[in-house]
């Protein structure tokens, strides 16, 4: 499918780089002026493409497929040499895969590992409580989701310090074209350690309940079962899309909380509150920009699209929005309703929602009952990688009790 690389006349071009480091909250700065100056743009970033800001043409583009494609979610690369599955694929294909990797992760699935997430986040804090102080981001934020993740899919929680090692080197080298040399070697560590894991499984299959690469060897699509490549593809997609994810969203919430103490004393008092409060930190703190890509012409909401072209669908425009939301860019923790749609919308919305709420309201609650006092120790910076927003680090300080 051919692509757009020269603005169209008549519309705003800039130059949009999401993908530099800045200051925390820079980039929803930049996109909330955007959004107040216009409801769509070009930019020249990359190969080109479009940037919509406006509120209601980014739901309605989550929600109609057939002309926003899947086929590439990253605006600025329009013809990727991979098809990462679910992610890439289009209904009704998606559906079939969504249908198997569902019940791993319904909202039963998830309650089921509660307690294993509880002691997991207990026994990580415990490691560097008496320190007081760490580094969030590294020796909590980018470690607590990871050994979730194994845990939830049967895999080795042993395995949790390399895992995470190359979720970081791939994340962090997205920003720059410069270091695909390491982040191809990441990759390919990744690769490796999960085809290791599927011969093994075919060798000794696990209980297909609790081990997910059993569930998956013994999954079908349209009566065909899953090819080891199938199996692969979909593990890895599993693990970039799971662990960064919740350590972006960990990072801000705890930005926020060490520099908002009334708010971090809300929590620590009433408990209760966290399912609310992380709503409003996920409204507030959207971290993924995903593209799609058109598969027709269209005059859409007036930007004027034409088929292969790329367009980003910026979450943060349609969460901090005053057409929205009541002071769209402040947290409010008790903010209801709350329809943001940080978690994407429409067939490709995400599949791990349950699993991320619960670490997040886990991370929270064990936290401030064994950390309630802390703050920021340092600068940190906020860096938008492959389409990502987040902390490069959060230096974090308390005072240790015996």
């Amino acid at each position: 499918m051919a692509y757009r690389t020269e603005a169209p006349a008549g519309v705003p071009v800039l130059d949009l780089d999401l993908n530099k480091v800045a200051p925390a909250g820079a980039h929803w700065a930049t996109l909330d002026q955007l959004q107040k100056e216009y409801p769509f743009l070009w930019t020249t970033y990359g190969r080109g493409h479009w940037v919509l800001t406006d509120p209601l043409a980014i739901r309605e583009a989550f929600q109609q497929p057939d002309l926003f494609s899947s086929v590439s979610e990253v605006a600025a690369e329009p013809e990727p040499e991979y098809t990462w599955i679910p992610s890439n694929i289009d209904p009704p294909e998606h559906v079939k895969y969504r249908h198997v990797l569902n019940p791993r992760f319904s909202p039963e699935a998830v309650e089921r590992l509660a307690p294993q997430a509880e002691g997991f986040c207990r026994d990580l804090i415990g490691g560097f409580l008496a320190k007081g102080g760490c580094d969030f981001m590294a020796e909590f934020a980018g470690v607590y989701p990871t050994i979730v993740f194994l845990d939830s899919l049967g895999l080795p929680v042993g395995d949790t310090e390399r895992v995470a090692m190359w979720v970081r080197r791939i994340f962090d080298n997205l920003r720059d074209p410069d270091l695909h040399v390491p982040l191809a070697a990441a990759m390919e560590e990744v690769r490796a350690y999960f085809r290791d894991l599927i011969a093994d499984r075919r060798v000794h299959p696990g209980d297909p309940s609790a081990d997910f690469l059993t569930h998956l060897l013994g999954s079908d699509i349209d009566g065909r079962s899953l090819t080891d490549d199938e199996i692969l593809n979909i593990s890895v997609v599993l693990l970039m899309a799971g662990v960064e994810t919740t350590t972006g969203q960990l990072g801000f919430m705890f930005h926020h909380l060490a520099t908002h103490p009334d708010d971090r004393q809300r929590i620590i008092g009433d408990p209760s509150s966290i399912p609310t409060a992380i709503e409003e930190f996920l409204r507030v703190h959207p971290i993924v920009l995903p593209g799609r890509k058109l598969t027709r012409d269209a005059d859409f909401h007036g930007c004027p699209m034409k088929k292969g072209d790329m367009v980003m669908l910026t979450i943060p425009c349609a969460n901090r929005s005053e057409d929205a939301f009541e002071d769209p860019t402040a947290v409010h923790l008790d903010r209801k309703p709350n329809r943001h749609i940080s978690f994407g919308s429409g067939p490709h919305r995400c599949l791990g929602i349950h699993l991320a709420r619960r670490e997040l309201a886990t991370a929270l609650s064990v936290w401030h009952e064994l950390i309630p006092e802390y703050r920021i120790d340092g600068h940190a910076e906020l860096s938008e990688r492959g389409g990502q927003i987040g902390l490069l680090s959060l230096p974090l300080a308390w005072t240790p009790t015996p």
